[in-house]
């Protein structure tokens, strides 16, 4: 008898397999007293050397496989190996207690990680899961435990595990790897990030309900709708094998829309964009007929250093890209680091509450130089193709004319110094703070443009840490507040006449897609394989009916109210 377990679907897809059960080998701790101390701080440090190199290759994997985006995960967990407090405090229960190296780091590791856990601020308990990963890596290496290597698993598997890290994520051989289910997790974990983008299946948050599955067993992963079917029976089987070739056969179909504009039933067409890191990220905004980039997040170009990059190395990143796009828009943020990004060079405060710290523009307002550095890049790349600047993090219309005046000074020098660029260059601003929000129409009064990054705008109008895993129920877009919050923000911008478009993760939510267009958001931009499906209920819609439906949800009370009243719209409205 076959049996049904539900899950989060993090990663779309349909998939038929053998069971991999994956438990990592165990870690023996020797606990005995040492002579020796000089050999086991050795140990320790060829550990740590060990692990580093390990990381490396893995990023660099991961860069050629993924895009700079997501291999920049590893750069943190590098700084976080190389922390050197974390060593001399292990170092030191070495001399004092006379204990093995693995017996130390696991102590010091425990110390760190209950600390860092026990904090409200999101950022530094984000890097205790970190750490945990990162320690458990150096204590495999120091003990000479085996690492167990997934690029090699057996054909047709389907992994089950507690979680998946990063690095695991990244070594999936895809040729074998059929889908992935967790235990644990949610559809904003780096592994479903990794995994959406690896376009593998995936279900996490499932629980622990595999004692009595082992390896070998026949499982289906249903990563459209969250469900897992252990042992299946043959009726099942051919049903979702029937499932997965409609699956498929869908994706071929949209991949004819690539060179198609998203254009509504009744003539309304909206942009359709795609969200990179880094230029290496273009072929998949080209192989998905993306019309445009609505966000280029320039601090991976901060992160992947050892110190401020130059203007010219930036330049030479946003030309690539502007070239790249031959005349369609490119949208790049300033840098923005802080809450949950950090820079090795750069001594940013501890703060209780680092995401409504000092970060983003705040950092390089106070230090204009960076910005200034910044802006002479952007305008000299803007001389090869459509440079749209975006400045991150506004709450003030003080901040964005002091960023103006900037530019203007970039202007002024790139005129005297001979050198070309774009004259009317477009300023515009993320709205991701209430603050802007409900006050858009006169922030459109001094900018070129808008997007809005609901991401954050849902955080900060919920007051929802959405990184914290006891209150992530809370976190919902579809709230009532935070649509009030978007439909602000469309209206404010439209009154001004300004363009509108939405780079947070909402905007390749296939089921917002009716009503962001209906309240009149004019791109949408999201990560590359989503822009087909979106460009595909673009077409499904006519836009007077989903302004209908706006009307509507808007006089509802409650999340899950809007929801409902949103499937029954999408359920009845679209066409496959």
């Amino acid at each position: 008898m076959s049996i049904i377990i539900n899950g989060i679907p993090a990663s779309p897809g349909v998939s038929v397999g053998k069971v991999f059960l994956y438990k990592e080998n165990e870690i023996i701790i020797n606990k005995n007293n040492i002579e020796d101390t000089e050999l086991e701080k050795e140990r320790l440090l060829n550990g740590r050397n060990i692990s580093k190199e390990q990381l490396l290759a893995i990023r660099e994997k991961t860069a050629k496989k993924l895009g700079e985006d997501k291999a920049s995960i590893f750069d943190g967990h590098i700084t976080l190996l190389e922390d050197e407090d974390l060593f001399d405090e292990v170092v030191e229960l070495i001399e004092d207690e006379q204990i093995t190296a693995e017996n130390a780091l696991e102590q010091g590791l425990a110390g760190y990680c209950e600390m860092l856990g026990c904090l409200e601020d999101p950022y530094l308990r984000e890097r205790a899961a970190d750490l945990k990963d990162i320690g458990k890596r150096w204590l495999f290496n120091i003990t000479g435990t085996e690492i167990l290597d997934l690029s090699n698993l057996p054909k047709d598997s389907v992994i089950i595990t507690k979680d998946l890290t990063p690095s695991d994520t990244a070594q999936l051989d895809l040729d074998n790897v059929l889908a992935f289910v967790t235990e644990i997790g949610g559809k904003t974990a780096h592994s479903s990030i990794m995994a959406r983008s690896l376009e593998i299946p995936a279900v996490v948050g499932t629980g622990e309900k595999y004692s009595e599955v082992k390896s070998g067993d026949s499982i289906i992963v249903d990563a459209l709708e969250g469900v897992v079917i252990l042992n299946p029976t043959e009726d099942e089987i051919k049903t979702y094998t029937l499932k997965r070739e409609e699956f498929l056969a869908e994706k071929e179909l949209l991949k004819q829309l690539k060179d198609k504009d998203a254009v509504s039933k009744d003539g309304k067409k909206v942009g359709a964009w795609a969200n990179i890191g880094s230029p290496k990220d273009i072929d998949g905004v080209l192989k998905n007929g993306a019309q445009g980039i609505g966000l280029y997040r320039t601090e991976f170009l901060f992160m992947n250093n050892d110190c401020f990059p130059s203007e010219d190395e930036q330049f030479e990143a946003y030309k690539a890209v502007a070239e790249a796009l031959e005349g369609k828009p490119v949208t790049i943020r300033t840098m923005d680091i802080g809450g949950d990004k950090s820079l090795p060079y750069m001594e940013l405060p501890k703060e209780e509450n680092p995401f409504l710290g000092w970060r983003a523009l705040r950092v390089c307002l106070d230090r204009p130089e960076i910005l200034k550095t910044q802006f002479r890049a952007l305008l000299r790349a803007s001389a090869f193709g459509y440079i749209k600047i975006m400045l991150p993090m506004i709450i003030s219309l003080t901040e964005v004319r002091k960023s103006r005046a900037l530019l203007k000074e970039c202007m002024e020098e790139l005129r005297n110094e001979g050198i070309a660029f774009d004259e009317n260059i477009q300023l515009g601003i993320m709205v991701e703070t209430p603050a802007v929000a409900f006050r858009a129409s006169s922030f459109a009064k001094e900018c070129d443009f808008f997007s809005i990054g609901t991401n954050d705008l849902t955080q900060y109008t919920l007051a929802v840490d959405r990184g914290n895993e006891k209150i992530s129920n809370l976190y919902n877009s579809y709230n009532p507040a935070v649509l009030q919050a978007i439909k602000c923000a469309i209206d404010g911008a439209h009154s001004e006449n300004i363009s509108i478009s939405m780079c947070g993760e909402f905007a390749g939510d296939e089921n917002a897609t009716a009503i962001l267009f209906g309240m009149g958001l004019d791109a949408f931009s999201m990560s590359a394989i989503s822009v087909p499906r979106i460009k595909r209920n673009i077409m499904s819609l006519d836009k007077t009916q989903c302004e209908a439906l706006v009307e509507k949800v808007l006089s509802l009370a409650t999340a899950e109210e809007v929801m409902e009243e949103i499937k029954n719209f999408n359920s009845s409205n679209y066409t496959k």
